[in-house]
């Protein structure tokens, strides 16, 4: 999205707050603020306005506190982050459950990050949620499919079961 909003003619800058909802655009000298306002609107969706100036003075002032304004590769080095913790916990879960050892938990652990990684890195390339659930089979597959240089055919079947949860 925010490749998108930097893409109008007249924004300088945009970045998104912590929660992905809030986005703050810096203007180009000289640009045309209705224009490029429509503009964000049209790309950001319904529900999409301009705060009025109370609002923006509290969304400055939260910046200049140190609240998280990210631009988008500050956002894409969080969602890496993001997937390496939710790789620990799915992958370290599944690992349990299934009875792993700690190589073979490691092994795991890392498919289920790169497939998160992936998956980050596409809903940032602006991929819509409407291609979630391919993207979620098309992931298990790739897991299964790899897992099988360490799990044998009853763990790949554990495996699959605690993926099939997620569907």
């Amino acid at each position: 999205m925010l490749a998108r909003l930097d893409g109008i003619d007249g924004v300088a800058e945009s970045r998104v707050d912590w929660t992905g909802k809030r986005f703050l655009l810096t203007l180009e000298d000289g640009a045309r603020t209705d224009r490029v306002a429509g503009q964000a609107a049209d790309a950001l969706g319904e529900g999409a306005r301009v705060l009025d100036r109370d609002a923006l003075r509290a969304v400055l002032e939260s910046r200049g506190r140190g609240e998280a304004w990210m631009r988008a590769d500050e956002t894409l080095r969080l969602s890496r982050f993001e997937a390496g913790v939710l790789a620990r916990r799915f992958g370290g879960e599944a690992a349990r459950e299934i009875g792993l050892d700690e190589p073979s938990t490691r092994r795991l652990v890392a498919l289920f990050e790169a497939e998160l990684e992936r998956a980050f890195e596409q809903a940032h390339a602006g991929r819509g949620l409407e291609e979630v659930p391919g993207a979620f089979e098309a992931a298990a597959g790739r897991v299964l499919e790899a897992s099988r240089e360490f799990l044998d055919a009853g763990q790949r079947g554990s495996l699959a079961a605690y993926l099939e949860r997620f569907r």
